[in-house]
């Protein structure tokens, strides 16, 4: 039961560090000439190891046992490097390449299937794309995601994160499908959902 349970710990924060991730900008792509300048400004951002093992260890217990409203207003105040309210470029950029540092020198203590786990996640917010999970949720068009258009289809509950995330009653999979488009079947996989076709369950064969 406690490895089951560090492992839902693990997976809860995980989710909100990842909910932070996925709010890069469609600018990102957009604005090629822009590239310069916005890696300097986000290597300039990038929290240190230290700052983000002492986030990991904040947001576990937070994650892990709070209402995940909680979860993901710690994630997103780490994120929000500038308090406005919104995740920007720069904050996404950055939270990114010190999740990926951290990895780097966490991974000699974690488990092989966690190492694992962590390399296919990146693996598939790669191949989604973090310009694209943008555009599907950045529904004003503004270049800047709130917190209601990341939750747009996500009801948080008194219930820990990781439960919130893993519940099909709690995630409008066939909302979020139509945001993501192509890459659907990869967001139900990862949300524990059945295949789908345009938004709708396959029948039981």
């Amino acid at each position: 039961m406690k490895a089951m349970k560090k492992q839902k710990t693990k997976i809860s924060v995980y989710a909100a560090v990842a909910l932070a991730l996925a709010a890069a900008p469609a600018a990102f792509a957009a604005e090629a000439t822009k590239k310069g300048a916005a890696d300097a400004e986000v290597a300039a951002a990038v929290p240190t190891v230290a700052q983000f093992e002492k986030f990991m260890m904040t947001s576990s217990p937070v994650c892990s046992y709070k209402p995940s409203l909680e979860c993901v207003n710690t994630g997103w105040q780490f994120a929000d490097a500038n308090k406005d309210g919104y995740l920007e470029l720069s904050e996404v950029m950055a939270v990114r390449a010190a999740f990926v540092d951290w990895v780097e020198w966490k991974s000699p203590a974690m488990p092989a299937s966690q190492r694992t786990g962590v390399a296919i996640g990146m693996l598939v917010l790669d191949t989604i794309g973090l310009d694209n999970i943008f555009a599907g949720l950045n529904s004003s068009g503004s270049g800047k995601l709130s917190r209601a258009e990341l939750l747009a289809d996500v009801k948080l509950d008194s219930r820990p994160l990781g439960d919130v995330l893993s519940d099909p009653n709690a995630v409008d999979r066939k909302a979020l499908a139509k945001r993501v488009g192509k890459f659907a079947p990869i967001v139900n996989s990862m949300l524990g959902g059945e295949d789908k076709e345009d938004g709708e369950p396959k029948p039981a064969k």
